[in-house]
């Protein structure tokens, strides 16, 4: 997304890519190709309709071929009464990762002066005279074989893998850090059923309290489950790290067991798990809004990484992306400036669904709100959860939920909307008028015996 922002204004771009990666001719061959670097390709992704908004507002012949190569949108609002103005917006992308990356990458590469390197590893940054004020200068990157690849701007797009603090602590540069665990852990499968129609009002997803949910529907005649688990139930997550035990939980949990319904799946793989699941914010600006660096950037996780749970990450970095390369255009040979206006952008735009997470795995991460009182009892958490309940199928609210958890509007800004703020002062008064869904699914201790796996003490 970098590459592709920044070559279409113009500028010439190199793209370091430290896995090896094959030339890709269709979507079947990105799915298939490993990528050691970004084990995170194979998990379950939802793309949020930020995203979406995105392509069709400023690369709409990407999101046209999204679309050719089997990728589709789902609305948002189907629940929640007649059309109004803005519901084109709310339509969430379904697609594999590994498509979205190949439609992203052949863009990338279409535009004049975007070149990608392949198996180039860096160590480390290139530091240049410092600015007038002493502030460290990026000029380019150093090589895993030791040659150095010299630049105006340096993009980090490293992931949360990433030994940024380490490569700018080289140059004296300190990365404070705020980091939120979230105690979760992933494991998922996939599997190839051309002939599975789900439906569009389908609950696929879930939170049983000791395991979380989710299947989703891909292109190419694909779907992907995926389950979360606290890192410390040993016992679960070894169960569900048997392909065969996996599928059983798959047929038992209310949501994935809508795919198995209609005959055996060929699966994809074994089971992937994907573990070190946080939240964490970088400052790359000092207490004064000073930058701490020049001529260095960093886009995506390296930058700001939410729980994957909430599926921001990628719309996140693509954003921030778009925001990079705008910001480079509004101050043309200011390194200063454009660091700025960046960080400012990220703390406006970004920053505020860092938090967003933390809060949410705080609650529990539970939708209808049984975190904040820890049971629907608790008259907080019983209101709360009237929001949740009233949102299926409310116009006001619905939308004004859906425009949120797909990152269309501020949490600070859902909070001010009066419309919004009067429909749900309704509901927090009466909230026995939208009681909470019952909650289907077995417990840990029948899931664990269905997995013929002896529960924990």
């Amino acid at each position: 997304m970098s590459a592709l922002a920044f070559g279409r204004a113009g500028h010439e771009v190199i793209v370091l890519e430290r896995d090896p990666l094959p030339p890709t001719a269709d979507a079947e061959e990105a799915f298939v190709a490993e990528r050691r670097g970004a084990p995170q390709v194979h998990q379950t992704h939802g793309f949020l309709a930020r995203l979406q908004v995105l392509l069709r507002d400023r690369f709409p012949d990407v999101l046209d071929e999204l679309l050719a190569v089997g990728g589709s949108t789902l609305p948002m609002t189907r629940n929640l009464g007649p059309a109004q103005p803005g519901d084109e917006d709310l339509r969430v992308i379904i697609v594999r990762r590994t498509t979205l990356e190949w439609v992203l990458r052949t863009a990338a590469l279409a535009q004049p002066h975007v070149e990608v390197r392949t198996d180039q590893v860096v160590t480390g940054l290139l530091a240049g005279p410092p600015a007038a004020d002493g502030t460290p200068v990026v000029r380019g990157v150093r090589l895993q074989d030791g040659a150095e690849v010299e630049a105006d701007l340096v993009v980090a797009c490293t992931g949360r893998r990433g030994d940024l603090p380490g490569w700018l602590g080289e140059l004296g540069v300190a990365v404070p850090e705020t980091i939120h665990e979230s105690g979760l852990m992933y494991l998922t499968r996939w599997y190839r059923t051309p002939d599975v129609e789900v439906p569009l009002d389908a609950k696929l997803g879930g939170d049983l309290g000791f395991v979380k949910f989710l299947g989703i529907p891909g292109d190419g005649g694909t779907l992907s489950v995926t389950l979360a688990v606290r890192t410390a139930d040993g016992a679960l997550r070894n169960a569900l790290s048997v392909a065969e035990r996996f599928d059983q939980a798959c047929e038992a949990l209310p949501g994935p067991d809508i795919f198995f319904r209609a005959g055996p799946l060929e699966p994809i793989g074994g089971v992937r798990p994907m573990t070190g699941l946080l939240n964490r914010l970088r400052r790359f600006t000092d207490e004064d809004g000073r930058p701490a660096v020049l001529g260095f950037h960093a886009v995506g996780d390296c930058h700001t990484t939410t729980n994957p749970l909430y599926g921001r990450g990628c719309s996140l970095a693509a954003v921030q992306a778009v925001l990079l390369a705008d910001a480079a255009a509004a101050h043309p040979g200011d390194a200063a400036g454009r660091a700025n206006e960046y960080e400012a952008a990220c703390r406006r735009e970004v920053e505020p669904w860092f938090e967003a997470s933390v809060q949410m795995d705080r609650m529990g991460a539970d939708p209808l709100g049984r975190g904040l009182g820890g049971d629907a009892d608790n008259p907080m958490g019983k209101a709360f959860g009237a929001l949740f309940a009233a949102a299926a199928t409310d116009p006001i609210l619905g939308r004004a939920l859906a425009r949120l958890m797909n990152l269309l509007t501020l949490p600070g800004d859902l909070m001010a909307d009066p419309a919004v703020l009067a429909r749900a002062s309704e509901v927090m008064a009466d909230p026995d008028a939208y009681p909470l869904p019952t909650t289907e699914g077995p417990s840990r201790e029948e899931l664990l015996e269905a997995l013929a796996a002896e529960p924990a003490a």
